[in-house]
């Protein structure tokens, strides 16, 4: 990595990389898709243009936490996103991903995540990082739980997507509990 603003991680069948305005589209469409938007806080259905622009520019790394990252199937391109939310005063730093419908279950999540999650929390030094997941897509727990993350409780979430706030269970990871998924 020559400069700070770069990155670029290598996994069996993924690439992640700084997610760029020439992602819009792929970004768009996933993040926007009926089944992904109510799981997210801040994407809708439909997703606009300018607001999905914005919301990437908003994202952009700067070489410290509160980025997201393209993740790259190579033969595909963007298949989803994973994030990694500012340093909050005395609170953990959380992190949240999205995949294309077209490619969940592959395993996808967790190897993106994995790597995502090893790398960074080794690079800005943060031995704890939480998560939360919606209720109603008990999937991403799974995901969660495979790389390590623990339980802690229920809470209430919101999502651009829905009308009400919905059920949420909140997760806290240590970096010693990180599972490699390979």
């Amino acid at each position: 990595m020559a400069r700070e603003d770069i990155f670029e991680l290598q996994t069996k069948r993924l690439r992640l990389r700084p997610l760029r305005l020439e992602d819009r589209p792929a970004v768009q469409r996933i993040g926007g898709h009926p089944s992904v938007a109510p799981m997210l806080a801040s994407t809708c259905t439909p997703w606009p243009k300018a607001a999905v622009q914005a919301w990437i520019t908003a994202r952009r790394y700067r070489g410290r936490p509160g980025f997201c990252a393209a993740i790259v199937r190579p033969e595909r391109g963007v298949i989803g996103v994973a994030g990694l939310g500012p340093n909050a005063e005395r609170a953990p730093c959380n992190c949240a991903y999205f995949i294309d419908p077209r490619h969940w279950g592959l395993g996808y999540a967790s190897e993106a995540m994995g790597a995502f999650l090893e790398y960074f929390m080794r690079k800005f030094d943060l031995s704890v990082i939480e998560a939360d997941h919606f209720d109603d897509k008990p999937a991403s727990g799974a995901v969660l739980r495979k790389l390590g993350f623990q339980e802690l409780g229920k809470g209430m979430g919101k999502s651009q997507a829905r009308l009400e706030p919905a059920p949420v269970t909140l997760y806290r990871l240590r970096l010693d509990d990180l599972k490699a998924v390979l």
